[in-house]
């Protein structure tokens, strides 16, 4: 690690421009990643800039730094670093940005087990969240974290932990959380900007999903699907989805949870799982990824065709336990 650190350290010194890219469709950890790395960069005097293929979230524009922002890049610019967030694969950041040609050095910072490593430089290492790989570059550069870093990073934490729940959580986490915390921050706040403030459109278009909640047989896997005209119909956003597998993942006794939501020729796929099934494993076979708990794949073709593929291999899958982790 140290010597990756050292690397990454003496490529930011050498260099005067930074793009930071977050994953699409992208989530608290990639955007808190992204905004705290980009803070920590500005004290080294570059000239640091922000992109997201799909933009942010509104449940995330309140972050420091989020109005910088933007989804377009000026045509033709090249920078000298490009930092990528939490991307384990190219094809995550998006179809419009020319990664090799965008940046003269690509910087690949990632806490997913299976990144393909596609950097100049990677730091990737298995953790509870990417936030605490910037943790950890702040801390063994001696950049002092202050508030609106703290504020990013404890936003990515407590997204991809679960506030804490998931098991990816550890001693690491809480220590990290508790210095986070000296800081000031108002976690209070933070808590409830991300999960008790619901627009109309989300409570609608996620009743209208639970209701239609399909479970096999054997009772171990649920399922439901979110069409284009159902999103019109609440007028609803993707946004207003967050949380919604995670629901029918808490049902007795659901060992595999899956959304599919329909969005013009292709189907966005969210898996998740309990205790027992590797879901990463089995999103891969669709041409996805994530982590043992919580993957997604994107496929193309009709929802009920796509529904009805992945149900049956899902359900062939547990029954086989090939995916037990």
């Amino acid at each position: 690690m140290k010597k990756i650190l050292a690397n990454i350290k003496k490529a930011v010194k050498n260099a005067k421009t930074a793009l930071i890219v977050s994953h699409i469709d992208p989530d608290g950890d990639s955007i808190g990643s992204m905004l705290a790395m980009g803070n920590i960069l500005t004290q080294f005097n570059l000239t640091t800039f922000y992109y997201s293929e799909d933009g942010l979230p509104k449940v995330y524009r309140f972050l420091p730094g989020a109005d910088k922002v933007v989804n377009k890049l000026p045509p033709f610019q090249r920078y000298d670093l490009l930092f990528t967030m939490d991307a384990s694969d190219i094809k995550r950041l998006g179809s419009k940005l020319s990664v090799k040609e965008i940046a003269k050095i690509i910087i690949n910072i990632d806490h997913h087990p299976d990144n393909t490593k596609y950097g100049n430089f990677n730091y990737i290492e298995k953790c509870s969240s990417t936030a605490e790989l910037v943790f950890k570059i702040a801390k063994h550069w001696d950049i002092k974290i202050n508030r609106e870093t703290a504020e990013n990073l404890y936003i990515a934490l407590i997204t991809d932990t679960g506030n804490f729940r998931y098991e990816n959580t550890s001693a690491k986490t809480f220590t990290m959380a508790a210095e986070l915390l000296k800081t000031g921050i108002d976690t209070h706040e933070i808590s409830t900007r991300i999960y008790d403030t619901r627009s109309i459109a989300s409570i609608r278009i996620q009743a209208a999903a639970l209701v239609n909640v399909e479970i096999s047989p054997d009772r171990k896997a649920a399922w439901t699907v979110v069409t284009e005209a159902m999103m019109q119909k609440h007028q609803a956003r993707g946004e207003d989805l967050m949380g919604l597998v995670d629901q029918i993942r808490s049902i007795e006794g659901i060992e595999v949870a899956m959304l599919f939501r329909e969005e013009k020729s292709k189907v966005k796929v969210n898996f998740r799982s309990k205790d027992k099934v590797n879901v990463s494993a089995l999103a891969k076979r669709f041409g996805g990824g994530g982590h043992i708990r919580a993957a997604g794949a994107v496929m193309l073709g009709s929802i009920d065709n796509v529904k009805n593929d992945i149900v049956a291999e899902v359900l062939k899958y547990l029954k086989a336990s090939k995916y037990l982790a």
